[in-house]
């Protein structure tokens, strides 16, 4: 089934780190019950169980598209919300060579919250990419990205571009939409970065690179937002 979040469910889940670039998954009891269920949330809106009926799911959102699913969801109460990392979704698949060739991917290598913190130095911008133009991850009124929220580097966006990747398979997102919008972030040298690389699920390879920032960035390093691929 396909959910919507209240305004202060999105307040509450905002508050949460993402799981990987656009996505979280959570384990949470729908109101009223005690048995806790797992559901992956697109957006801080858009609520999915994450049950043996997802890719239909998944397939149905890419179908109608995230704007008429959203209008026409019911809304969902979850209570005791808790946040599911990603080393407990990611999957073991091996990288074929000729990926790692032609589309220029990693393999092997850790996530980005199992490497260690360093500073930004100031200079280097970071990509995120996004379905949806309203990306909730970024705060528009301070330029600003929210605490606990990926990207990818602008190098590694670049080369996905470059190489005509698909960047669904290569930052392994979970909702199948066409990834419509690139925003570009600069941080400042007091915010704290850890890099990684992306590791497989839901049935993509991964292999790109990721970078995390567990306390956000300063005010005013969101400075573009531009169609993806341009």
């Amino acid at each position: 089934m396909i959910y919507k979040a209240s305004n202060a469910m999105i307040y509450d889940l905002l508050s949460l780190p993402e799981t990987a670039m656009g996505y979280q998954v959570i384990d949470a009891t729908r109101k009223g019950k005690y048995t806790k269920e797992r559901f992956i949330v697109y957006n801080s809106e858009l609520i999915v169980d994450f049950d043996d009926k997802f890719f239909e799911s998944k397939r149905q959102i890419v179908s109608e598209g995230y704007s008429k699913i959203v209008s026409k969801a019911e809304y969902l109460s979850l209570e005791k919300v808790t946040l599911v990392k990603k080393n407990e979704v990611k999957e073991v698949r091996v990288l074929t060579e000729s990926k790692k060739k032609d589309k220029e991917r990693q393999s092997g290598g850790k996530g980005a919250t199992d490497n260690s913190r360093e500073n930004a130095d100031g200079k280097e911008m970071f990509v995120r990419l996004s379905a949806y133009e309203n990306d909730r991850r970024i705060d528009f009124n301070n330029k600003k990205l929210y605490p606990g929220t990926y990207t990818t580097t602008k190098v590694d966006y670049l080369t996905c571009v470059r190489v005509a990747d698909d960047p669904i398979d290569r930052y392994a997102l979970p909702n199948g939409e066409e990834i419509k919008w690139s925003f570009y972030v600069q941080p400042k040298t007091n915010d704290l970065l850890q890099r990684g690389i992306v590791q497989p699920a839901f049935g993509h390879d991964g292999g790109g690179n990721e970078v995390y920032f567990e306390n956000g960035t300063s005010n005013n390093t969101y400075l573009d937002k531009r169609p993806y691929g341009k």
